[in-house]
């Protein structure tokens, strides 16, 4: 059986391997600095960003969702960003990806964020088809950019 229940404290380490997981998968690993420590600070701290989900099947961790509030400028308010939504290797095509988009959805409703969304490597056809049987748009146009390291201290000096 599948459940999914929000994170609590002593999560960190499913949230890192899970992470850790995805990050092997998707050959990220060089970049992979996260601790089991730092999911637990963010996650468990007086105001957090961050938000996670466990996926358990049959009470053995199965997969994560992590999310952080965003801010829609078009609608005027917060929305929803998940960072990473995983489901374990040995735990896929069970329904757990669409149990965490599901309790993700109901979080999002909860917290009056009317908007959920995410991004998709072009190569990951498995995951679009999930999305878009979840009822999700793909859109084509945007990408997503980013800076770091020796070039954003460039910008920035």
């Amino acid at each position: 059986m599948i459940t999914v229940r929000e994170a609590r404290p002593g999560d960190g380490e499913i949230i890192w391997r899970t992470t850790w997981a995805l990050a092997e998968h998707h050959g990220f690993l060089a970049n992979f600095v996260a601790k089991p420590a730092d999911y637990e600070r963010d996650l468990f701290c007086a105001n957090p960003v961050i938000g996670a989900l466990i996926a358990e099947v049959d009470g053995i961790p199965a997969g994560s969702a992590v999310w952080h509030r965003s801010y829609s400028t078009n609608r005027g308010r917060e929305i929803m960003y998940l960072e990473d939504v995983i489901v374990l290797k040995e735990h896929r095509r069970k329904g757990v990806a669409r149990a965490l988009f599901k309790a993700a959805a109901q979080v999002a409703l909860d917290k009056g964020y009317g908007k959920v969304f995410w991004m998709v490597l072009n190569w990951n056809e498995d995951a679009k088809a999930l999305y878009r049987k979840l009822g999700a748009e793909i859109d084509p146009e945007h990408r997503l950019c980013s800076i770091d390291g020796d070039a954003l201290n460039a910008l920035a000096g």
